[in-house]
């Protein structure tokens, strides 16, 4: 009770006591006094931050990484500022101008090579050759191919083994041209039943090469006049079967692939087909052949009226001719 009342401050029991003598009325601190170690009311407190022991360590606090700006950020942040904001305004200048030209060189590429390609398709190959269907000398060439192939054809053979004969036949890519331009239109109207010769196809032209026939029209159209060809490589097959597929197919000195063509050959090529077979199934069958999907003779044979039958053997082509080899029975 005594210590109690000791430690009422003097501003109890006087109230009226000026403000600095109430100050200094105040007990001392334990520090100073040495008093008791029981804390009054207004006794004074020391902290003292507890030294690091040698086996003790700081928690470390986790750094957070700061978020990366984003582009709208940035963007934000430059149109803020007046230099940033020309700096911006000249680089998306020259985004445009950049994004401009490629375009225009994509442009330029393209329309150099869709005018290459045109130039191409409408420029003759270096193998083709005009041939001058007036000319006395190719008339006279092209009966000469048509009389000897009918002479070879029905002459007259005679074999005391097993009663046939065998013969050779060469023929140059000359002789043949001759016959093409002279003489076909004429036989194909034979063997189509006056079926008029294309006023389109105004000349034909083959070339024999190793292995295979180069073979060419010239075409009228309404953009003037086009040279189509095809590579054919013809095949005659143990069992008597002759095939004939077209490993290319161009337009002027536009290589195409073949397989490429022959797929929409039956739309693309309808105005160069007469009338009467367009859709037909013998169209069908001339693609589907050039296409290497079916012969184009199952017997390479032809019977005669005398009941003979001429059956080819064998077939070479050379460069600037072709050999075959028949046998009549």
């Amino acid at each position: 009770m005594t210590e109690a009342s000791t430690n009422t401050t003097p501003a109890d029991s006087a109230p009226d006591m000026e403000p600095a003598a109430a100050i200094e009325a105040l007990p001392e601190p334990r520090s100073r006094s040495g008093g008791s170690s029981s804390p009054g009311p207004m006794s004074w407190v020391t902290f003292k931050r507890r030294p690091l022991g040698a086996d003790r360590t700081a928690p470390e606090l986790p750094e957070l990484a700061k978020p990366a700006p984003t582009p709208i950020f940035k963007l934000l942040m430059q149109i803020r500022d007046g230099r940033s904001r020309v700096r911006l305004v000249h680089r998306l200048r020259k985004a445009r101008m950049l994004i401009a030209s490629s375009l225009i060189a994509v442009v330029g590429v393209l329309t150099f090579l869709g005018a290459l390609v045109v130039l191409m398709a409408r420029s003759a190959p270096a193998w083709w050759v005009d041939i001058d269907t007036t000319s006395q000398a190719t008339i006279d060439l092209a009966d000469q191919v048509q009389n000897g192939a009918l002479s070879h054809l029905f002459e007259d053979r005679h074999s005391e083994m097993l009663g046939a004969v065998r013969w050779p036949v060469k023929m140059t890519d000359e002789a043949a041209n001759a016959w093409l331009n002279v003489k076909l239109p004429d036989w194909f109207a034979k063997i189509t039943d006056g079926m008029r010769w294309p006023d389109s196809v105004e000349q034909m032209r083959m070339v024999f090469e190793d292995g295979s026939i180069r073979i060419g029209a010239r075409v009228a159209t309404e953009d003037g006049t086009r040279i189509y060809s095809a590579v054919l490589e013809p095949e005659l097959r143990q069992d008597g079967s002759l095939w004939v597929r077209a490993r290319s197919v161009s337009m002027g000195r536009l290589n195409i692939p073949a397989g490429l063509v022959l797929r929409g050959a039956n739309a693309d090529a309808a105005r160069y087909i007469p009338e009467s077979l367009r859709g037909t199934a013998e169209a069908e069958a001339l693609f589907d052949k050039l296409a290497g999907k079916k012969p184009l003779f199952e017997d390479a044979e032809v019977h005669l009226g005398d009941g003979r039958q001429v059956k080819l053997l064998e077939l070479r082509v050379r460069d600037g001719s072709i050999i075959a080899l028949f046998e009549t029975q």
